[in-house]
């Protein structure tokens, strides 16, 4: 069976395949119509104001401001009000729309290998309406509801992008089972979660062993300046690690900036001792 309610149902299962308009054009377009009529309604309250006869009212139509009414003046107040409010919650709205996370390419692979399998959407959809699943350049207007953890976790983003896929050449694709609906069959599925749990063993064994190893080089060379030639090339190799793992650049310089100073009073203990 298929069509939009075996559609809900795979994305329903499978989270991860779901993909959604923004429609960021026709919304923008019709931010900036409201835009110009609120511009236009204020042409017009600033022109009313100027007219001491309309109670000292500040903008009228300029077509014809000597005919307008009190009337007239309260329906542009009230209209400028409606439409501000429309407005500001359309751009508050398209803020939010605007911060949430794009599909990545695998899952929208994903949702087309479903859309074209016989035993999946079978291409149920024609016209306008396949282009959600065959129109690339719509690719870059899509959201997802689901919160990303790869978005958060840049080791885990890493992995994903450029790990897995040669893991999954290599040796993944003998040793992992496909996803068990027919349409998938020839799919392996990685969670998001199992690549975050693969990071936070990552950076524990990192933290273990880069230390250490930093200590042992350290010890082994015993002039000063081949000391401080050791120290700057293992601060840019612990600043490498951190700007993979770490989520902001200050993480990155506060992290590298305390290692080196760790490391050079390791050397000058050692000196002291040496003396």
């Amino acid at each position: 069976m298929t069509g939009y309610g075996a559609l809900a149902s795979m994305i329903a299962s499978h989270q991860n395949a779901e993909a959604f308009r923004k429609f960021s054009s026709m919304n923008m377009e019709n931010i900036l119509h409201m835009q110009a009529e609120l511009q236009h309604l204020e042409v017009v309250i600033n022109e009313v104001r100027k007219i001491p006869a309309l109670n000292s009212f500040d903008r009228i139509w300029i077509e014809c401001p000597e005919h307008m009414s009190e009337g007239d003046i309260r329906k542009i107040f009230e209209r400028s009000r409606a439409l501000l409010d429309e407005y500001y919650r359309t751009l508050l709205q398209t803020a939010r729309i605007n911060a949430m996370h794009g599909p990545q390419k695998n899952n929208l692979e994903l949702r087309r290998q479903w859309y074209d399998e016989e035993s999946g959407g079978n291409q149920f959809l024609y016209g306008v309406e396949a282009g959600i699943f065959r129109d690339h350049d719509n690719d870059a207007d899509l959201m997802t509801l689901k919160e990303n953890l790869e978005s958060k976790d840049a080791l885990a983003r890493f992995l994903s992008r450029r790990i897995v896929p040669l893991y999954h050449r290599v040796v993944g694709h003998r040793i992992h089972r496909t996803m068990a609906e027919k349409a998938f069959e020839r799919t392996c599925y990685y969670t998001p979660e199992t690549l975050v749990q693969v990071g936070n063993t990552i950076c524990m064994l990192l933290s273990a062993v880069i230390p250490a190893l930093s200590i042992l080089v350290l010890f082994s060379v015993q002039s000063i300046g081949g000391r401080l030639i050791a120290i700057s090339l293992m601060s840019l190799v612990f600043s490498l690690v951190m700007n993979v793992i770490a989520q902001r650049r200050a993480d990155v310089f506060m992290s590298t900036t305390a290692f080196a100073a760790v490391l050079v009073v390791f050397v000058g203990s050692a000196n002291v001792m040496d003396n």
